[in-house]
């Protein structure tokens, strides 16, 4: 983005103001772009959601896997919403919901904002959205934008909140859609990343550095750590650590069997906190000893 002019805005007052638009709630709003809103680079202080109708197939890391009619980016208080992001989105139909986080506080509701780990995805991470999909996310943008027209009073927050806590519940479901859709590519990307395990603890940086993260991953694979995490839990419904601890496990199982190094060697070498540990995990895991594991196979 160097070079491009970056259009700030720490409050919803001042993002209306930008767009030349009335302040209907003070920490929500729905604006409707048109083609002559000049700022294409925004950042806020506040939480962004911004919906495009119909976008060029290349933009937002579109796949082929990927649905086609829609895009839907979640972008977080201090982050950078690309009202361009899309090759030709002047021209088509754009919703930028602003959304205050002080809308939540004193709230009671099942279906709020939750900071949902979308918000900290990439842009090329967006959601792609089908016909349906994008009918109903405008259904809920439009709820949204409904009850902004009403007066102001003590039941506002609890609806507006509501409201977009179905928008957000329908993004979950929809995401978890785009994984099932993605479900090969996805394979690719933790045989991948089976492979960067591999290398890490043979390499002895686990001992270095200690144990790889979601942030490593996700800088190897060209991910956000956001959706690597929630890319490896829908695939394999492992967290991070615990697909590390998978790897960290069948690579020790497999020098007991084929090496002759001692059980202390490959606990210290694989990044085990302790000999103990890692004979206690052992057990846990298999039922005999590390040292019992290797007699018997």
């Amino acid at each position: 983005m160097t070079g491009f002019r970056i259009t700030k805005a720490d409050t919803i007052a001042q993002c209306n103001a930008i767009f030349s638009r009335k302040t209907l709630h003070p920490l929500v709003s729905l604006i409707e772009l048109r083609s002559g809103d000049c700022c294409t680079l925004l950042q806020t202080g506040f939480y962004s959601v911004l919906l495009v109708g119909s976008p060029s197939m290349s933009c937002s890391g579109w796949d082929e896997c990927d649905f086609s009619e829609g895009i839907l980016s979640f972008i977080p208080p201090g982050g950078i919403v690309n009202l361009d992001a899309c090759s030709g989105c002047l021209q088509r139909q754009r919703t930028l919901l602003c959304i205050h986080p002080g809308l939540f506080d004193g709230v009671r509701t099942g279906n709020g904002f939750t900071g949902d780990s979308f918000f900290r995805y990439r842009n090329s991470e967006a959601l792609h959205l089908s016909c349906c999909e994008l009918g109903i996310i405008r259904k809920c943008m439009e709820g949204i934008g409904e009850e902004l027209l009403w007066d102001t009073d003590e039941y506002s927050a609890t609806i507006i909140v509501e409201k977009i806590g179905l928008l957000l519940e329908y993004s979950r479901r929809f995401y978890k859609r785009q994984f099932i859709t993605r479900h090969e590519k996805n394979i690719e990307l933790i045989a991948k990343a089976d492979c960067l395990a591999e290398k890490y603890f043979l390499s002895g940086q686990a001992v270095r550095e200690g144990m790889p993260t979601a942030d490593y991953f996700g800088r190897m694979l060209g991910l956000s750590p956001a959706y690597f995490e929630d890319m490896l839990k829908c695939e394999t419904g492992r967290s991070v650590p615990e697909y590390i601890g998978d790897r960290q496990f069948g690579i020790a199982c497999r020098q007991l069997r084929q090496s002759g190094k001692s059980v202390a060697d490959i606990a210290k070498e694989l990044g085990y906190t302790s000999l103990r540990n890692f004979c206690s995990t052992f057990r846990r895991l298999t039922g005999c000893t590390p040292t019992g594991y290797r007699t018997e196979n």
